[in-house]
């Protein structure tokens, strides 16, 4: 076997970065995920367990009873483990003393929320150090904009990554399904313009849409009690909102893509010229020669005979045997550390022909 000791040019770490695209529909309350319909099951209208229009952390539990469901469990011991959402209360007066089972629940999902606040709120506040980060984009983020009535969208971290892209984000209203309205962000500011006038403001690496527009989102045809405006974006999926007979013709859409970092590692391993052209697989020699032959002064002494390596050269003709020439086929190439411990193997779909003449260079990825 031959080792070979990579230098530094020949390993180097890369950054890929994807921006998926995520589209939420909302109607009558309902959200619709990527325009994706929920494929029933024989246990649910969802074979993934999750309302329509989230998505399946893990995606456990998948067409499963509800009395066969798997779930996480924590055996009640002396290193006192317990799940996140159990207090140290909890533990220490529940679940019994003599290794009861603490028992969580699936299936974790995720999906698009909708808040409404009519006064500054204690999450507003909370949002305050976050506004002020973003300040230096547009005036539109200064916290004194956000006294009146705000409608807060919030997006799980699970839809766009590390954060939002700039200029990706789309508000779009229909109703009765024809497009009245749309904001965007442009500018790529933060910003949420609709026909020249904020509306709102987009904190990118938090997933949170700030709206304060109060501009009409179009016309019904019909008589209302209230024509919707910007804050009413989504309305209907927060909890405890009822879409009424005025407004049922109303939908909306948020789109926006994401930024995910992928690190991959690239490691360049060489085939040179001139080497890695013998094996000590027995194949690699001529089956004809005898490895060990009796020794003529003894008839209990053998001695090793020299072999002869096969000629595994490739010739049109079938008659003259062609020149000979080691030739060997690369099928795998292994990674070791430094104490030459195996941490990594490369298996080719295909061996390599390598021949004294050729050289190759082998490029692989790992995603880390």
């Amino acid at each position: 076997m031959s080792y070979f000791e990579l230098k530094d040019n020949d390993v180097f770490v890369n950054t890929i970065e994807t921006n998926p695209d995520q589209s939420f529909y909302i109607h009558s309350g309902s959200i619709y995920l990527n325009n994706h319909q929920a494929v029933s099951g024989t246990y649910s209208d969802n074979i993934l367990g999750v309302p329509e229009g989230y998505v399946s952390l893990f995606e456990y539990n998948v067409n499963r009873d509800t009395t066969n469901r798997i779930h996480p469990f924590i055996t009640k011991g002396g290193h006192k483990q317990r799940f996140k959402t159990t207090s140290v209360t909890e533990w220490n007066t529940q679940f019994g003393y003599d290794g009861g089972v603490i028992t969580g629940s699936y299936n974790l999902s995720a999906s698009v929320s909708r808040e409404t606040m009519t006064s500054p709120s204690a999450k507003l506040r909370a949002l305050r150090s976050s506004l002020n980060h973003y300040s230096f984009w547009s005036q539109s983020f200064d916290y004194a904009n956000y006294q009146t009535d705000v409608t807060m969208l919030n997006v799980p971290s699970i839809f766009y990554g590390s954060s939002i892209k700039k200029g990706s984000v789309s508000l779009k209203a229909y109703i009765a399904g024809a497009l009245v309205a749309e904001a965007t962000d442009a500018n790529r500011r933060g910003e949420l313009v609709y026909d020249g006038s904020t509306i709102g403001t987009v904190m990118y690496d938090e997933g949170v849409l700030l709206l304060t527009g109060s501009d009409n989102l179009g016309t019904y045809g019909v008589t209302t009690s209230r024509d919707l405006k910007w804050i009413d974006f989504g309305f209907g999926i927060q909890s405890g909102e009822t879409v009424d007979t005025d407004h049922l013709s109303a939908s909306f859409a948020l789109e926006f893509q994401g930024v995910s970092q992928f690190q991959n590692m690239t490691v360049l391993a060489k085939a040179p010229e001139g080497m890695l052209n013998h094996s000590n697989n027995p194949t690699y020699l001529d089956a004809s020669t005898k490895p060990l032959v009796q020794n003529h002064t003894s008839s209990y002494e053998y001695v090793e005979n020299r072999r002869v390596v096969k000629n595994v050269v490739h010739s049109e003709q079938t008659d003259v045997p062609p020149p000979f020439g080691k030739e060997t086929y690369i099928s795998k190439i292994c990674l070791y550390d430094e104490h030459r411990r195996l941490v990594g193997v490369c298996k080719l779909a295909t061996p390599i022909r390598k021949t004294e003449a050729k050289e190759y260079l082998f490029k692989m990825k790992l995603d880390l």
